[in-house]
């Protein structure tokens, strides 16, 4: 599978509904009328059983009651009340959309597919449960079953940005590239600030070697400029590209923004010994990338190097040495300290 893939999943909260404390027409939680004594209405609590009370057989209250459950940092009795929604309207899609959002961020995995099922059967106009079973159908490399429901949910709504990103996901899998393109792009046309559809471009055009790779990383740059993600794509693209200065400036840009990101520094470091043989310069990145990330034994492996082209063979030793203390595995480190000691 391509590396421009992420997951449909996002880290939104309740991300198919928004915490929001209805009263089903009582006067509003925080706010009572001149004729009411304090004691009227004890908690927020009090008016959504109240609601439930006035109306069992609806789904509404129990809903309600839920996201005020959840809001409260109690997700066994928001899921228990999104069932006893379901009891009353087995087609009332939000509460299986939160339960189904809830047992994916627990990672009980099969739960959430029989729910995800369920909803579909019950509820077949809801776009996220076809989204997310299309999710789990391409992970399980089910790319027919993932089709289906992404053409389903947009034959429902055809501006789900997410839904020709996945299709595109899937194209690029079966090797159908300009599909793929046709795909994402529409993604990104639908929804012009979809940062993950502009990465996506840009890492499967630059896997084609096109240089308008470049331009969907800017423009993601341009959505969130302090994302590491994006202007270290750039950066590895400029690399690729052969331009060094430009991905020097892209990597120092990454350093300003992340000041532990230890690639950042010995990519910088393989610049200055890979194409520029700078090796004082390759030295001082790699020391910086180790200095970030104490067990980055390519950093020491690489330092040994450049400390080998300086003519220091004991330092490159003791680098090749720690190398493979941390990785004793490490073939090319063993080679390359076999190499100084007979230098020596």
């Amino acid at each position: 599978m391509n590396r421009f893939f992420r997951n449909y999943s996002t880290t939104r909260a309740l991300e198919f509904g928004a915490l929001v404390l209805l009263c089903f027409g009582f006067t509003s939680c925080s706010e009572r009328g001149p004729d009411q004594t304090a004691g009227s209405i004890s908690s927020p609590i009090d008016s959504l059983e109240a609601a439930i009370l006035e109306a069992p057989n609806t789904p509404e209250p129990y809903h309600a009651r839920a996201q005020y459950m959840a809001s409260q940092n109690n997700p066994q009795g928001a899921f228990e009340d999104w069932g006893l929604a379901l009891k009353a309207d087995s087609a009332f899609a939000p509460a299986w959309e939160n339960r189904i959002d809830m047992l994916y961020r627990m990672q009980n995995m099969e739960a959430c597919l029989e729910e995800l099922n369920a909803c579909i059967r019950y509820a077949p106009e809801s776009t996220p449960c076809l989204m997310r079973r299309a999710e789990f159908n391409i992970h399980l490399n089910q790319f027919e079953r993932a089709f289906g429901d992404l053409n389903q949910a947009l034959r429902i709504n055809d501006q789900l940005h997410e839904a020709y990103w996945m299709k595109g996901k899937i194209y690029a899998s079966n090797g159908d590239t300009e599909k793929a393109i046709s795909s994402l792009q529409t993604a990104i046309e639908v929804n012009p600030s979809f940062f993950d559809g502009f990465i996506s471009l840009g890492l499967f055009m630059a896997e084609l070697g096109d240089p308008i790779a470049e331009e969907f990383y800017r423009s993601a740059i341009e959505l969130r400029p302090f994302s590491v993600e994006a202007h270290y794509n750039l950066a590895m693209f400029l690399q690729e590209e052969q331009r060094l200065d430009d991905a020097l400036a892209e990597y120092r840009e990454i350093l300003a923004l992340d000041s532990s990101n230890a690639t950042a520094s010995f990519n910088q470091g393989y610049i200055h010994l890979e194409y520029y043989a700078q090796y004082d310069s390759a030295s001082f990145w790699f020391t910086e990338a180790i200095q970030r990330l104490p067990y980055y034994h390519q950093a020491f492996f690489n330092r040994g190097l450049a400390r080998e082209s300086l003519g220091d063979r004991t330092g490159a030793i003791a680098d090749y040495s720690e190398a493979l203390r941390i990785k004793p595995d490490y073939t090319v480190a063993a080679l390359a300290k076999d190499r100084a000691l007979k230098a020596n």
